[in-house]
């Protein structure tokens, strides 16, 4: 599938503004219910931050992205299994 820039409002291609930074892939929140650990996932692989894959809660994954200035999405992905009660 193609765009043509120029079926644009008023036939202007559309260019981005050099003085804007590139942004960043977002981060997803990911809560391993079953261990109850959390982690990042970017690109479809795990993101290490301080040399930690896993952080115990989403206050303390929240902080180390922050820190390492790395944006997450408000989507949070939940893992394990929804009849936990039957184990």
């Amino acid at each position: 599938m193609t765009f043509d820039d120029t079926a644009s409002d008023r036939g202007v291609p559309f260019h981005p503004s050099p003085s804007l930074p590139p942004s960043l892939p977002m981060g997803r929140m990911i809560e391993m219910a079953f261990t109850g650990l959390w982690v990042i996932r970017r690109k479809g692989a795990l993101v290490e931050i301080g040399g930690r894959l896993c952080w115990p809660d989403r206050g303390s994954l929240g902080r180390a992205a922050a820190e390492a200035g790395i944006p997450l999405s408000d989507i949070v992905v939940h893992t394990g299994r929804l009849d936990s009660g039957k184990r």
